[in-house]
């Protein structure tokens, strides 16, 4: 009896065993590279395209989520887009891609012209997949490509000199550090056409006083700024300033 039962335990260990072997799935490949290389083959073409055909980069969408169904065959059988207005797994934690990013996607897609091998299981048969993936597109990479003409602080690119001349004339003292006030400020602010400075929306914040001397350092940079110019006319343009307080 007890053989017997051993017996049984090995049939069934060895099912099992055959059943997590069949389970095990190689996930499609794309001209026979990884998910990874088309990903990033993607958010090379998406560029190219925005760049050529003069895109605005303030409307492309920095992160595109994409889910594609890859059938037996290696055909997309369905794309869709992720986004925090979808449900189950194609939730995802960023907004929805706009329209242009929508049509620059799909034509960077075309473009590309390759094709899928589908999804295998341990044995070599082929199975639907369902790969989904997170794009990034080089949003500052395309506007710095298109601006012939860029948004200049004091003469320069903004990034590390604004930074420091913003950080140097905020009074972040003993009002803050002795009741520990500390974290992230991250202000979205705009630049004019005339140079003039719009504040667009504070995204985050510890403390609305912190919050007040950020925006009044933000705005003494007024006359400070060169505005982005494309063909030449001075456009109005977006910058996010971030910078994080410690009490130390």
């Amino acid at each position: 009896m007890k053989n017997c039962f051993l017996s049984i335990s090995a049939i069934l260990l060895a099912g099992m065993g055959s059943l997590f072997a069949q389970s095990e799935v190689t996930p499609p490949a794309f001209n026979g590279a990884v998910i990874k290389v088309f990903m990033t083959r993607m958010a090379a073409t998406v560029e190219k395209i925005a760049v050529e055909r003069q895109i605005p980069a303030d409307s492309i969408s920095p992160v595109v989520g994409i889910a594609l169904q890859i059938d037996k065959t290696g055909n997309v059988a369905e794309w869709r887009y992720m986004d925090n207005t979808q449900e189950g797994r194609d939730h995802a934690e960023f907004a929805p891609a706009t329209a242009a990013t929508r049509r620059a996607m799909e034509e960077a897609y075309a473009r590309l012209g390759g094709t899928w091998s589908p999804a295998t299981l341990a044995d070599g048969s082929t199975v639907s997949y369902t790969s989904r993936m997170t794009i990034r597109i080089p949003v500052e990479k395309i506007r710095r490509a298109q601006d012939a003409d860029p948004l200049l602080f004091m003469g320069e690119i903004p990034g590390e000199n604004f930074h420091n001349w913003a950080k140097m004339r905020v009074r972040y003292d003993g009002r803050f550090t002795e009741k520990g006030v500390e974290g992230l400020v991250h202000v979205r602010f705009y630049i004019e056409p005339d140079g003039r400075i719009t504040i667009g929306e504070v995204v985050q914040s510890p403390d609305e006083r912190l919050t007040k001397e950020v925006l009044r350092a933000i705005r003494s940079s007024k006359g400070k700024w060169t505005p982005r110019k494309v063909r030449g006319v001075p456009q109005r343009t977006a910058y996010d300033y971030r910078v994080n307080y410690h009490n130390n």
